[in-house]
């Protein structure tokens, strides 16, 4: 008998939903709420531990050595062989070293390592020796791929339809950029001075925004250079590689949306929230005017894979709540998908 009991107890809530419904949870309810407990475990790990989430500090570093090469080799491979052998250009200090190399004809991963080494000093001089440690290992290391896929004339891909090779250089250079900062690491381009700017000038801008300026100039000034059909060719690599740079520093699961739920039963979806997933609750009394009803608001910032566990549970628990969900931008604080507070480029 007190196994039984013990068993009750340790039955959490999907399973009380499972065994309270004639028809059981569907293959996709399943599949989500078996990933709750692996889910709670990260939510907790990265909430106690931001830096390293849990993992010894050599395998972290080990992993973002072996993020940034792969960015290295890709981001060349999609500028010396692909981009360049097109006549295609690129915001940023590929569009200024294709500028320089237009008029002067020296070498472009040449000219493209001068201006690295600049913005590296830079960086140096206005935010210190904690940046410069985020640079200087793509500074250094993405012109010498560069120079080597040069010097030995490797070629991906050359042809007429330029919107195509202008989409593919863009997913290229945006999976190069995602890996790179995944990796924490940081290109050492425009968003390198984009972040010395903030910093020094315009603190409420965002770096974002600054480096958009920046390349917007770029590209205008390449209009003049080389034609107003290379700039637009160069707007489309932007915007697909910010798109899917993007898709691959965050993914789906990192991403951050806002739960604003009035439910039947607070402390019931309160302690799912808490004790599954593993994630904050926030809680206000809120008055329905209609009804002059007073009820609770909870509040709940998660990932959109956790936003559909909740509105799963919802569904089958307490179908009257009524829940409004906002696309978060950024989180700065301690947990999975949060920026750290202390960086300056979120």
């Amino acid at each position: 008998m007190s196994e039984k009991k013990d068993e009750k107890k340790k039955l959490n809530p999907v399973t009380k939903a499972l065994k309270k419904h004639e028809d059981p949870l569907d293959s996709l309810d399943r599949k989500l709420f078996s990933e709750m407990p692996a889910n709670k475990e990260a939510n907790e790990r990265y909430a106690s531990d931001p830096k390293y989430h849990g993992h010894s500090r050599l395998r972290m570093r080990a992993t973002e050595i072996v993020c940034a090469a792969a960015a290295v080799i890709i981001g060349s491979l999609g500028t010396v062989s692909v981009m360049l052998p097109n006549g295609l250009t690129f915001g940023g200090i590929t569009g200024i070293s294709r500028i320089v190399q237009q008029y002067t004809g020296w070498n472009y991963s040449l000219i493209y390592y001068a201006c690295s080494i600049t913005v590296l000093i830079i960086v140096w001089i206005f935010l210190g020796l904690r940046e410069v440690r985020k640079i200087i290992f793509m500074s250094l290391t993405y012109p010498l791929a560069m120079l080597v896929l040069q010097t030995y004339n490797v070629v991906l891909i050359t042809s007429e339809d330029l919107f195509l090779v202008a989409v593919f250089t863009g997913v290229i250079i945006g999976v190069s950029n995602g890996l790179t900062f995944k990796a924490g690491f940081s290109s050492g381009g425009t968003d390198s001075l984009a972040k010395v700017i903030k910093y020094r000038w315009l603190p409420h801008l965002g770096i974002n925004n600054i480096t958009f300026a920046i390349n917007s100039v770029i590209v205008i000034i390449s209009a003049f250079v080389f034609g107003i059909n290379i700039a637009l060719y160069a707007v489309v690599i932007i915007y697909i590689s910010m798109r899917v740079g993007d898709a691959v520093m965050y993914g789906f699961s990192d991403r951050i949306v806002e739960l604003a739920i009035i439910p039947g039963d607070a402390d019931a979806l309160t302690a799912f929230i808490m004790n599954e997933l593993g994630r904050g609750v926030s809680s206000i009394e809120v008055t329905g005017e209609y009804t002059g009803d007073k009820r609770k608001q909870l509040k709940i910032l998660c990932s959109p894979r956790e936003s559909f566990i909740i509105k799963r549970y919802l569904a089958k628990e307490d179908p009257r709540s009524f829940v409004s969900v906002t696309s978060i931008k950024s989180v700065w604080g301690r947990g999975r998908g949060f920026s750290d507070i202390r960086d300056l480029d979120n």
